[in-house]
Protein backbone atom coordinates (compact mmCIF):
# COMPACT_ATOMS: atom_id res chain seq x y z
CA UNK A 1 0.00 0.00 0.00
CA UNK A 2 1.22 3.54 -0.45
CA UNK A 3 0.01 6.61 1.00
CA UNK A 4 1.57 10.17 0.00
CA UNK A 5 2.20 13.30 1.78
CA UNK A 6 1.58 16.10 -0.92
CA UNK A 7 1.44 19.70 -0.72
CA UNK A 8 1.99 21.66 2.39
CA UNK A 9 1.71 20.19 5.80
CA UNK A 10 -1.03 20.93 8.31
CA UNK A 11 -3.25 20.44 11.00
CA UNK A 12 -6.46 18.78 10.94
CA UNK A 13 -8.64 21.00 11.74
CA UNK A 14 -7.48 23.71 8.71
CA UNK A 15 -6.82 21.08 6.15
CA UNK A 16 -10.62 21.83 5.08
CA UNK A 17 -9.97 25.41 4.78
CA UNK A 18 -7.04 25.27 2.47
CA UNK A 19 -8.68 22.27 0.20
CA UNK A 20 -12.55 23.54 -0.09
CA UNK A 21 -11.90 27.43 0.06
CA UNK A 22 -8.22 28.35 -0.87
CA UNK A 23 -8.21 24.95 -3.25
CA UNK A 24 -4.64 24.01 -2.08
CA UNK A 25 -2.96 20.74 -2.04
CA UNK A 26 -2.58 19.78 1.73
CA UNK A 27 -1.50 16.50 3.78
CA UNK A 28 -2.53 16.25 7.55
CA UNK A 29 -2.37 13.84 10.19
CA UNK A 30 -5.74 11.95 9.68
CA UNK A 31 -4.95 11.65 5.41
CA UNK A 32 -2.14 9.44 6.96
CA UNK A 33 -3.27 7.53 10.22
CA UNK A 34 -6.82 6.97 9.06
CA UNK A 35 -5.55 4.78 6.46
CA UNK A 36 -2.77 2.64 8.11
CA UNK A 37 -3.83 -0.64 7.36
CA UNK A 38 -4.91 -2.38 10.53
CA UNK A 39 -2.80 -5.80 9.35
CA UNK A 40 0.19 -4.43 9.54
CA UNK A 41 0.97 -5.01 5.78
CA UNK A 42 3.98 -3.13 4.49
CA UNK A 43 3.02 0.42 3.48
CA UNK A 44 5.41 3.25 0.87
CA UNK A 45 5.27 6.90 2.29
CA UNK A 46 5.42 8.67 -0.75
CA UNK A 47 6.93 12.45 -0.02
CA UNK A 48 6.44 15.54 -2.96
CA UNK A 49 6.32 18.61 0.56
CA UNK A 50 7.78 21.79 0.77
CA UNK A 51 6.96 21.50 4.36
CA UNK A 52 4.92 23.16 7.05
CA UNK A 53 3.30 22.95 10.34
CA UNK A 54 5.90 20.85 12.81
CA UNK A 55 3.37 19.87 15.48
CA UNK A 56 1.30 17.78 12.35
CA UNK A 57 4.56 16.39 10.92
CA UNK A 58 5.61 15.20 14.40
CA UNK A 59 2.44 13.14 14.47
CA UNK A 60 2.61 11.52 11.04
CA UNK A 61 6.61 11.20 12.20
CA UNK A 62 5.37 9.40 15.45
CA UNK A 63 2.84 7.05 14.18
CA UNK A 64 4.72 5.69 11.49
CA UNK A 65 7.56 4.91 14.01
CA UNK A 66 4.98 3.03 15.94
CA UNK A 67 3.29 1.19 13.03
CA UNK A 68 4.09 -2.59 13.08
CA UNK A 69 4.49 -3.41 9.34
CA UNK A 70 7.56 -1.76 7.59
CA UNK A 71 7.36 1.70 6.38
CA UNK A 72 9.20 2.85 3.41
CA UNK A 73 9.74 6.49 3.00
CA UNK A 74 10.33 7.82 -0.51
CA UNK A 75 11.44 11.36 -0.98
CA UNK A 76 10.52 11.33 -4.57
CA UNK A 77 11.10 15.41 -5.45
CA UNK A 78 11.39 17.28 -2.40
CA UNK A 79 11.26 16.92 1.37
CA UNK A 80 11.72 20.15 2.79
CA UNK A 81 11.48 21.71 6.38
CA UNK A 82 8.61 19.87 8.34
CA UNK A 83 8.24 17.31 5.53
CA UNK A 84 12.24 16.38 6.36
CA UNK A 85 11.25 14.72 9.52
CA UNK A 86 8.32 12.83 8.27
CA UNK A 87 10.53 11.28 5.76
CA UNK A 88 12.87 10.23 8.54
CA UNK A 89 9.55 7.42 9.72
CA UNK A 90 11.07 5.22 7.60
CA UNK A 91 12.05 2.16 8.64
CA UNK A 92 14.01 2.37 4.85
CA UNK A 93 14.37 5.60 3.62
CA UNK A 94 14.61 6.18 0.20
CA UNK A 95 15.56 9.22 -2.35
CA UNK A 96 15.07 9.49 -6.17
CA UNK A 97 18.56 10.97 -7.48
CA UNK A 98 16.82 13.82 -8.44
CA UNK A 99 15.49 14.67 -4.92
CA UNK A 100 16.78 16.91 -2.17
CA UNK A 101 16.24 17.29 1.58
CA UNK A 102 15.84 21.00 3.11
CA UNK A 103 16.48 21.21 6.74
CA UNK A 104 16.03 24.67 8.56
CA UNK A 105 15.48 26.29 12.11
CA UNK A 106 11.85 26.25 13.08
CA UNK A 107 9.78 29.95 12.56
CA UNK A 108 6.68 31.64 14.14
CA UNK A 109 4.85 35.08 14.23
CA UNK A 110 4.80 36.70 17.54
CA UNK A 111 3.78 39.91 18.96
CA UNK A 112 3.85 41.01 22.65
CA UNK A 113 6.23 42.16 25.17
CA UNK A 114 10.16 41.24 25.57
CA UNK A 115 8.34 38.57 27.34
CA UNK A 116 6.39 36.96 24.87
CA UNK A 117 9.50 37.41 22.52
CA UNK A 118 11.62 36.21 25.29
CA UNK A 119 9.04 32.76 25.41
CA UNK A 120 8.90 31.92 21.72
CA UNK A 121 12.61 32.20 21.54
CA UNK A 122 12.68 29.45 23.96
CA UNK A 123 9.59 27.50 21.73
CA UNK A 124 11.73 27.64 18.57
CA UNK A 125 14.58 26.70 20.44
CA UNK A 126 13.04 23.24 21.90
CA UNK A 127 11.26 22.48 18.51
CA UNK A 128 14.98 22.86 16.98
CA UNK A 129 16.34 20.70 19.23
CA UNK A 130 13.73 18.08 18.61
CA UNK A 131 13.59 18.70 14.64
CA UNK A 132 17.68 17.27 15.13
CA UNK A 133 16.58 14.74 17.22
CA UNK A 134 14.24 12.85 14.53
CA UNK A 135 17.77 13.21 11.78
CA UNK A 136 19.97 12.10 15.02
CA UNK A 137 18.41 8.80 15.49
CA UNK A 138 18.21 8.32 12.10
CA UNK A 139 22.13 8.45 11.11
CA UNK A 140 23.59 8.28 14.76
CA UNK A 141 25.08 11.59 14.46
CA UNK A 142 25.41 14.21 17.41
CA UNK A 143 22.31 16.58 17.27
CA UNK A 144 24.50 19.49 17.42
CA UNK A 145 25.77 18.48 14.28
CA UNK A 146 22.35 18.60 12.91
CA UNK A 147 21.61 21.85 14.60
CA UNK A 148 24.80 23.59 13.04
CA UNK A 149 23.20 22.34 8.97
CA UNK A 150 19.97 23.83 10.01
CA UNK A 151 21.03 26.93 11.41
CA UNK A 152 22.76 27.47 7.86
CA UNK A 153 19.30 26.46 5.73
CA UNK A 154 20.86 23.39 4.45
CA UNK A 155 19.75 21.58 1.02
CA UNK A 156 21.13 18.27 1.05
CA UNK A 157 20.90 16.39 -2.13
CA UNK A 158 20.26 12.26 -2.81
CA UNK A 159 24.38 11.77 -2.31
CA UNK A 160 25.10 14.40 0.28
CA UNK A 161 21.81 12.81 1.91
CA UNK A 162 23.17 9.28 1.78
CA UNK A 163 26.61 10.07 3.14
CA UNK A 164 25.02 11.82 6.21
CA UNK A 165 22.88 9.09 6.43
CA UNK A 166 19.47 11.00 6.02
CA UNK A 167 18.55 8.00 3.70
CA UNK A 168 19.32 4.50 3.24
CA UNK A 169 19.45 4.40 -0.38
CA UNK A 170 19.14 6.49 -3.55
CA UNK A 171 16.43 4.89 -5.82
CA UNK A 172 17.21 3.54 -9.34
CA UNK A 173 15.23 2.55 -11.83
CA UNK A 174 14.40 -0.40 -14.21
CA UNK A 175 13.96 0.94 -17.16
CA UNK A 176 17.41 1.67 -19.33
CA UNK A 177 17.38 4.47 -22.35
CA UNK A 178 16.86 3.34 -25.54
CA UNK A 179 19.59 3.83 -27.84
CA UNK A 180 19.79 3.23 -31.23
CA UNK A 181 23.35 1.79 -32.64
CA UNK A 182 22.38 3.53 -36.14
CA UNK A 183 21.53 7.58 -35.95
CA UNK A 184 18.68 8.75 -37.82
CA UNK A 185 19.62 12.49 -37.44
CA UNK A 186 19.53 13.66 -41.36
CA UNK A 187 22.57 15.65 -43.00
CA UNK A 188 22.02 19.32 -42.47
CA UNK A 189 22.18 19.76 -46.33
CA UNK A 190 19.33 17.38 -46.33
CA UNK A 191 17.40 19.37 -44.29
CA UNK A 192 17.80 22.81 -45.95
CA UNK A 193 17.23 20.70 -49.50
CA UNK A 194 13.88 19.74 -48.03
CA UNK A 195 13.22 22.87 -47.10
CA UNK A 196 14.03 24.69 -50.02
CA UNK A 197 11.40 22.28 -51.89
CA UNK A 198 8.44 22.93 -49.46
CA UNK A 199 8.90 26.58 -49.95
CA UNK A 200 8.74 26.33 -53.70
CA UNK A 201 5.66 24.24 -53.21
CA UNK A 202 4.00 26.75 -51.33
CA UNK A 203 4.06 29.27 -54.05
CA UNK A 204 2.87 26.87 -56.14
CA UNK A 205 -0.31 26.85 -54.39
CA UNK A 206 -0.79 30.55 -55.70
CA UNK A 207 -1.34 29.29 -59.23
CA UNK A 208 -5.23 28.97 -60.15
CA UNK A 209 -4.65 25.22 -61.91
CA UNK A 210 -2.27 22.27 -62.73
CA UNK A 211 -2.00 23.13 -65.92
CA UNK A 212 -0.39 26.61 -65.41
CA UNK A 213 2.21 24.40 -63.28
CA UNK A 214 5.77 24.39 -65.50
CA UNK A 215 7.51 21.51 -65.82
CA UNK A 216 9.84 22.29 -62.96
CA UNK A 217 6.96 22.92 -60.67
CA UNK A 218 5.52 19.22 -61.50
CA UNK A 219 8.90 18.41 -60.32
CA UNK A 220 9.53 19.91 -57.58
CA UNK A 221 5.66 18.37 -56.34
CA UNK A 222 6.68 15.50 -57.17
CA UNK A 223 9.63 15.24 -55.35
CA UNK A 224 7.75 16.32 -52.12
CA UNK A 225 5.24 13.03 -52.95
CA UNK A 226 8.53 10.94 -52.90
CA UNK A 227 9.55 12.29 -49.51
CA UNK A 228 6.34 12.09 -47.84
CA UNK A 229 6.22 8.09 -48.30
Amino acid sequence: MKLDIQGMITNDDDAEIYRDWLGMTVTSPADILDKLPTDGSDIEIGINSGGGEVDPANEIYTALRNYSGQVITQVESSAYSAASIIAMAGDTVQISPVAQLMIHNSSTNTNGNHNDFDKASNKLKSTDKAIAKAYSVKTGRPVDEFLNLMDKETWINADDALELGLVDEVMTFEKEPVTNSVSNVLPRKVINHIKDLVNENQKLKTKETNSQLSEHDKLVQAKLTILRK
